[in-house]
């Protein structure tokens, strides 16, 4: 059975370097993989590609794979009483759910990820979108550099109320190569016909993110 993934963005303190954020994280998803259901985790740094809405302001993801119901999972971590430092209000942080749309992801092939946050338009039931994307997914894969995608139909847990997500669908990508190259296979392949776009395309929320692996993947005690 494919297994939910636990997305939490997170951008520390203004005072706090990225270095200090992310020795403090590694202990972090040490201390949450002791809890029943976290079977994996690996951390990822990155920049904004596409859009200026959630998750593009913040600096770093921490994606956890859970097995079984990710709601049970997360009030077992309440029950443990992992601790958090003094400074952990002053971060920012947002989080999701990720409900498998298909296979269980990789996540020691993911050193690098282009991952791709989507809302369908106003008018379009969610059905109908998601099965859109499944299709979408595998013609960008045609691209040179994108070499696997894993899709899941997202759950708003912690909202950041600075800057709200109203996205639906998550796309993660593993790729290869440079954010450049990566663009520009993309429009080749829609150029040579391989990638296609419906008339309500500009109509979506997009959102994506250039991710690079910054620690290897970790196995929960459950694992």
């Amino acid at each position: 059975m494919a297994e939910n993934v636990y997305l939490v963005f997170s951008k520390p303190p203004e005072e706090m370097s990225l270095a200090a954020f992310g020795e403090w994280y590694e202990q972090h998803v040490r201390d949450i993989l002791t809890v029943d259901g976290f079977v994996a985790a690996r951390r990822f740094v990155f920049q904004a590609v596409t859009g200026d809405t959630s998750p593009t302001m913040y600096s770093h993801l921490a994606l956890y794979v859970i097995e079984g119901d990710p709601h049970a999972a997360m009030e077992r971590l309440a029950a443990a009483g992992v601790p958090h430092p003094e400074w952990f209000d002053r971060g920012r942080w947002a989080s999701f759910y990720g409900h498998p749309l298909e296979g269980a992801i990789d996540l020691d092939s993911l050193d690098h990820a282009y991952i791709v946050f989507s809302r369908q338009p106003p008018q379009m039931p969610l059905e109908e979108f998601i099965d859109w994307y499944a299709t979408h997914a595998r013609e960008n894969c045609t691209a040179e550099g994108f070499d696997d995608v894993w899709r899941y139909r997202l759950e708003r847990d912690s909202v950041d109320p600075l800057d709200p997500n109203e996205s639906v669908h998550v796309a993660i990508y593993e790729v290869h190569g440079e954010l450049p190259a990566l663009r520009a296979a993309l429009k080749e392949a829609a150029a040579a016909g391989r990638v296609g776009f419906p008339e309500w395309f500009g109509e979506i929320l997009f959102a994506s993110l250039d991710a690079y692996a910054a620690s290897s993947t970790l196995a929960g005690v459950s694992a």
